[in-house]
């Protein structure tokens, strides 16, 4: 599998307003993983805005994903669409990443553009971000799966960077 940590480098204008405006897609890429955040100004409405799909259909399908607390798959657009339930960094993700991980298996991907990671406001959901990450890691992520791109906001980069590094011995007296 090809795995790709795509930096996203936002714009000023969507710092400031804490609005996401624009998506670059991944070309070739079947299916789009996306947080259930419609409608407003999200990183959802900015890749529904790119590609042209229904805003109402969009608000509909994210609404019925955060009151279930369960993962939606929208296959009535191209690339095919995973919805998953807004956490806020404050919602244990254990089940979501268990049916997420189950969705995946079930629509059989083969290059998958995780975006909930791209536009990052406020703090480092830390321990959120480590559980998917070990959830996209491990041995359960489908085979069908031959590129795996995963965006990460730049100015939270070396809080991603620090999670995937391999924690470093210390070793004292070779130093002294």
């Amino acid at each position: 599998m090809h795995l790709n940590f795509r930096v996203v480098k936002n714009s000023h204008d969507e710092i400031s307003m804490g609005h996401k405006i624009w998506f670059e897609p991944v070309l070739g890429c079947d299916v789009i993983s996306a947080t259930a955040n419609a409608p407003g100004f999200t990183p959802l409405i900015a890749i529904a805005r790119h590609y042209g799909w229904d805003y109402n259909m969009l608000a509909q399908a994210s609404n019925a994903c955060n009151a279930s607390g369960e993962v939606v798959i929208v296959q009535s657009v191209r690339p095919t669409l995973v919805l998953v339930p807004a956490t806020k960094g404050c919602v244990p993700i254990g089940g979501i990443m268990a049916d997420y991980l189950r969705a995946l298996r079930a629509i059989k991907p083969n290059c998958l553009h995780f975006t909930h990671y791209g536009f990052l406001q406020g703090h480092f959901p830390t321990s959120e971000v480590a559980l998917v990450l070990n959830g996209l890691l491990g041995s359960l992520l489908p085979h069908s799966i031959g590129a795996l791109i995963v965006d990460v906001d730049i100015r939270k980069s070396t809080e991603f960077y620090n999670l995937m590094r391999p924690a470093l011995p210390t070793n004292r007296s070779a130093a002294e």
